[in-house]
């Protein structure tokens, strides 16, 4: 089926969310982390690719996040939690809560994988070293 000059194709609902403290309107169904793109913060990851499903399992992203002045008890996912209409969100620059929640996550990952590998292939030029090295 095609839509004829009088059909109307339907426009995509827009949802309204802050993110440290700016406010973006983005499409219904947008992940956190994709909204804070479009802001231009960044926000740590490592298993988050935009042309994959959210799998959420290296926890780097953690944000903290609020809906309808109600706070969640522990920092979220960015990778998959979609925006809600008056979320406010808190990223690693404006929420000590979620940065040290990333920094304990990081903690974690680097107790079994050194920085100083070399005898890794990659030798200096590992995501993880680089984020590792950035907080």
């Amino acid at each position: 089926m095609t839509l004829t000059n009088n059909e109307v194709a339907t426009s995509v609902e827009m949802i309204t969310v802050t993110i440290d403290g700016f406010e973006v309107a983005v499409p219904k169904g947008t992940l956190i982390i994709r909204a804070a793109e479009m802001l231009g913060i960044q926000v740590p990851r490592f298993c988050d690719h935009p042309l994959l499903d959210p799998v959420g399992a290296c926890r780097q992203c953690l944000v903290d996040v609020e809906i309808n002045g109600r706070a969640f008890p522990k920092p979220q996912a960015s990778c998959t939690m979609p925006v809600e209409n008056g979320m406010v969100v808190k990223t690693q620059l404006t929420s000590p809560v979620a940065a040290k929640a990333q920094q304990g996550v990081m903690e974690l990952l680097l107790i079994n994988h050194p920085l100083d590998c070399p005898v890794c292939d990659k030798g200096g030029e590992y995501p993880l070293q680089n984020q590792a090295m950035s907080t």
